[in-house]
């Protein structure tokens, strides 16, 4: 919409200035020609086809983030994004469009209904009216109209890289969950799928063996996540949100996803050690639920180990380390940030700084680096 408005400005600045003679008109419609197929074509491609009859659920997580669910018939992939156009609440935000990151994948089964999740922080215009919205009438469907989903990560640089490192800070922490949700499904996933299995170390690396069965493809061996918060709830809701991706699946241990939160701010004196961990099967009462802790009880599966840490994280530190240890074993890391600008820089020149050992010949292997802008998340 601020293109649009931009675009407006311009033109109605030059006919001033031009008094409306000369060239002015050829400027005009130059400026029409190229704006009007931009603004028009995602009208187009949500009507023709994702149509307009779509519904949102709307709810507020215990951290404050806004759930969106969308039911869709459609596939995407780990870090693509898509605008939504809420049309009931008023002209303004119908007409306009608001990128999103998706924070789910697709159904692993074909009879199984696919939903679209994003996990949005509050702040002022359309995010300000979904909460409020949300908080007045939780669990309500609002119309939505879909255009995406755009950008992503490289599929096939996600199955060739041996080890993966997924950092993330704030509202990018919903970012790592398709990672994590794939990760799961590729590890765990049942023999006659067409994709890598993973079995144990054999004793002889510090890393699990690949094993790939005829008609299967590649795919990581581990899985490192690193998450940056100010609040405890969000670390709550975010540790929950990973149990239950976990106890969903047929996943028997997680010796191969490594979790770790770091709490910053003033909350961060309050990390304490309680356990979180969700009821085995997961569809029982959600009774457990108390003071915000998934408590474990007697006959129920701890799914996911906590590690927990006070302050900013080292990340220039913790990617060397990373590397080192994946690069001394003759294997590759692919690390994945979504967060603040600082955040991203801080993990790019540690990632280009191994890659540049690479290239002088300290180091043999590759590291692959991939951002997403925090914005969208």
């Amino acid at each position: 919409m601020a293109h649009f408005f931009a675009a407006v400005l311009f033109m109605v600045t030059f006919f001033w200035h031009c008094g409306f003679r000369l060239s002015s008109w050829d400027y005009f419609i130059a400026t029409a020609a190229v704006y009007v197929p931009c603004y028009v074509y995602p009208w187009l491609r949500t009507y023709f086809e994702y149509g307009v009859g779509q519904k949102a659920q709307l709810l507020v997580e215990n951290n404050g983030f806004i759930r969106i669910t969308v039911p869709v018939k459609f596939n995407w992939k780990p870090g693509q994004h898509c605008f939504l156009r809420f049309t009931s609440f008023g002209l303004l935000h119908t007409l306009s469009s608001h990128p999103f990151t998706i924070c789910s994948l697709p159904a692993a089964g074909p009879n199984e209904q696919s939903e679209l999740v994003f996990y949005i922080r509050q702040g002022s215009g359309l995010t300000a009216k979904l909460q409020q919205h949300a908080l007045e009438q939780p669990g309500s469907l609002v119309p939505v109209l879909i255009d995406g989903p755009y950008g992503g990560i490289n599929e096939q640089q996600y199955y060739e890289g041996e080890h993966l490192l997924v950092i993330a800070g704030g509202s990018g922490a919903g970012w790592c969950f398709p990672f994590i949700e794939q990760f799961i499904r590729q590890r765990w996933m049942p023999a006659d799928e067409e994709h890598g299995q993973i079995v144990s170390t054999d004793g002889t690396s510090d890393f699990p063996t690949k094993v790939i069965s005829k008609s299967a493809g590649s795919g990581p061996l581990s899985l490192r996540v690193i998450m940056v918060t100010r609040d405890i709830n969000s670390r709550t809701w975010f540790l929950r949100a990973i149990n239950e991706l976990l106890a969903k699946s047929s996943a028997t241990d997680s010796s191969h996803i490594d979790v770790q939160v770091y709490v910053t701010g003033p909350d961060s004196q309050n990390v304490n050690s309680t356990p979180i961990a969700v009821e085995e099967p997961p569809s029982k009462e959600p009774d457990a639920l108390v003071d915000d802790k998934i408590i474990l009880e007697e006959g129920h599966k701890p799914i996911l180990p906590e590690k927990e840490f006070q302050g900013r994280p080292q990340l220039p530190q913790i990617i060397r380390e990373e590397a080192t240890r994946v690069l001394e074993s003759g294997q590759s890391l692919n690390v994945y940030v979504c967060g603040p600008t600082t955040m991203q820089n801080d993990v790019r020149n540690a990632a280009a700084e191994e890659n540049l050992n690479i290239i002088t010949g300290s180091k043999a292997g590759q590291v692959y680096f991939h951002a997403e802008h925090f914005s969208w998340a």
